[in-house]
C-alpha cells in the first residue's frame, strides 16, 4: 500500500473519531504502530493534523491555513511574522 492511502485511511479515522491515539488508530486500521507514526508525521508536516506524541486530531479549516501559512513564510526573509521557541511574533526586519 502507498503511503498517500495509509495517510489517507489514518486521517478519516482521525476525523470520524475527533482525536485519536495510535493505539486506537491500530485497532481500527490494521497498521503497525511504526506505519502509524510515520503517517501522522507526513500528515502533521502537510499541515492537516495535530500530533502531541499521544493522541491526533483534525486542525480547522482556519488553524489549517494559518499553520501552513506560517510555516511557509517562516522560511521567507522577508515575512512579516517569525516564530521564536514557539511564539508567533512580528518580524521586526519587515519593510512592508
Amino acid at each position: 500500500m502507498r503511503e498517500e492511502e495509509i495517510d489517507w485511511d489514518i486521517y478519516h479515522i482521525i476525523a470520524y473519531e475527533n482525536s485519536a491515539s495510535i493505539e486506537e488508530i491500530s485497532s481500527k486500521s490494521g497498521f503497525e504502530s511504526e506505519t502509524i507514526t510515520e503517517s501522522l508525521k507526513r500528515l502533521e508536516s502537510n499541515c492537516l493534523i495535530r500530533y502531541d506524541g499521544e493522541k491526533a486530531g483534525i486542525l480547522s479549516v482556519p488553524e489549517m491555513l494559518l499553520k501552513c501559512r506560517i510555516k511557509h513564510a517562516v522560511c521567507e526573509p522577508d515575512s512579516p511574522v517569525i516564530i521564536e521557541n514557539g511564539v508567533i511574533k512580528a518580524n521586526p526586519d519587515y519593510e512592508g
